[in-house]
């Protein structure tokens, strides 16, 4: 009898819901039309961050890779996060929380050695595709501090010797090479050796402004690949913003259904509904009911739009499925939260939209998560609309595991209970 209820109190709603065509529009149609707004606003060359968030992996733990990573870490540009395995710093960056996850491999010193012998250090870096413009400045980047890692082994023979060593030998091997061509590049080897000794011990700096690094040659090879997945190819910036859209459609649900509950206090339905033979609890799960099933409409829309209209291929179909019941229980969670907090028409309606809408905007409502700064980010952590974004993107393009889905999920569960807990509380005082 009481889900029958539930049923009816929630098919109600949902038809008031749609005879008002201003809260159609915002619930339903102005999610989509903000997401191919955005989509067409942020396009890829105008990508960037206030830094860049790497993950290393330093197999080869040698003094050349610790100084390139300490080298990397000092630049303002970017922050190094640690990893020590190609999984775990892999997942960092299907998580959105690093832009790549760069590998030193074992070979990295010996790459070091033979820079003046046709080798150099070798790089691998598994990038974020859906943020390819900043990948472009980090393979300049790296090839900035490779350079300067060259210059600093001008200056120490310790480090300068293999590698002119590692070049002689090289040289004298060579098959193609005649006496003269060797004899004149030992001469080479021989000078740049006595300029090491020169440097070290305090002379002047000649190799300033002078031939090295200059175009065609790069003292590092860095190899980069996209992060991995299921999906067919790389994400379009559609794939980055209608996810976010899922944001509006939330903050329209949770707004829309926590006014009418205030409207109903207010005009006595409320009251009415508590004497009619029917529990206070079920009213008010038929009222969570409600807004369940408009978020996971709205969200159902949103991405067959997507999908249909913009090529925006889905990951995991039952993952997403998992993801949509989530982020719909949790807007009803926060409706309840914001129900029970504002009982009146008039602040459901304007403090109760106000919160719900800075929720919405740092949450990814506005700006794409991946493009905020890391201030913002951290900030973003205490809104449900970021974990519900998190949670459809893991689905939809960045191939989340169970165990990478868990976090997002387990949030939004626990948004969901406290929502729960808040409308029993309402109910004990007899407020719903």
């Amino acid at each position: 009898m009481a889900w029958v209820v539930a049923w009816a109190i929630a098919l109600k709603d949902l038809r008031l819901l749609v005879r008002d065509k201003a809260d159609a529009f915002f619930t339903f149609v102005f999610p989509v039309l903000l997401a191919i707004f955005f989509g067409v606003l942020f396009r890829p060359a105008s990508e960037r961050r206030d830094s860049i968030e790497l993950a290393i992996v330093d197999e080869c733990a040698c003094e050349a890779s610790t100084s390139f990573v300490a080298a990397l870490d000092a630049d303002t540009l970017i922050h190094v996060t640690p990893k020590p395995t190609r999984e775990e710093a892999e997942a960092l960056v299907r998580r959105g929380d690093a832009l790549a996850s760069i590998v030193l491999p074992k070979d990295f010193a010996e790459g070091a050695d033979r820079m003046f012998a046709g080798g150099g250090i070798a790089i691998e870096a598994v990038v974020d595709p859906s943020r390819e413009a900043e990948s472009s400045l980090l393979v300049g980047k790296l090839n900035e501090i490779a350079f300067r890692q060259l210059g600093q082994a001008f200056g120490d023979p310790k480090r300068m010797t293999p590698m002119l060593d590692n070049a002689r030998t090289a040289v004298s091997s060579s098959e193609t090479l005649g006496i003269v061509d060797k004899t004149l590049l030992n001469g080479v080897f021989e000078s740049l050796k006595r300029l090491t000794t020169d440097r070290s011990t305090g002379a002047g700096d000649p190799l300033k402004n002078g031939p090295f690094g200059g175009a065609g040659w790069s003292p590092a090879t860095v190899t980069v690949t996209k992060l991995a997945s299921s999906g067919n190819g790389p994400p379009s910036s559609y794939a980055v913003t209608f996810p976010q859209g899922i944001a509006w459609v939330l903050m329209s649900s949770i707004a829309a259904f926590a006014a009418s509950i205030a409207r109903e206090r207010d005009r006595g339905t409320m009251l009415r509904l508590s004497v009619a033979p029917i529990s206070r609890a079920t009213v008010l799960f038929g009222k969570a009911l409600g807004c369940f099933l408009t978020c996971a409409i709205g969200i159902t829309i949103l991405l067959v739009v997507a999908r249909v209209g913009f090529g925006v291929t889905i990951d995991s179909f039952p993952m997403l499925v998992v993801a949509i019941a989530m982020a719909s229980a949790a807007g009803a969670g926060v409706m309840m939260v914001i129900s029970g907090v504002f009982r009146t028409q008039a602040s459901a309606e304007g403090a109760g939209r106000a919160i719900v809408l800075i929720l919405a905007m740092i949450g990814g409502g506005t700006i794409p998560l991946a493009f905020m700064p890391p201030f913002m980010q951290i900030v973003s952590s205490f809104s449900p609309f970021k974990w519900a974004i998190a949670a459809v993107e893991g689905a939809v393009w960045r191939g989340f595991s169970p165990t990478e889905m868990a976090q997002p999920l387990g949030v939004l569960a626990a948004i969901t209970a406290v929502g729960a807990v808040a409308g029993f509380l309402s109910i004990r005082r007899g407020e719903a």
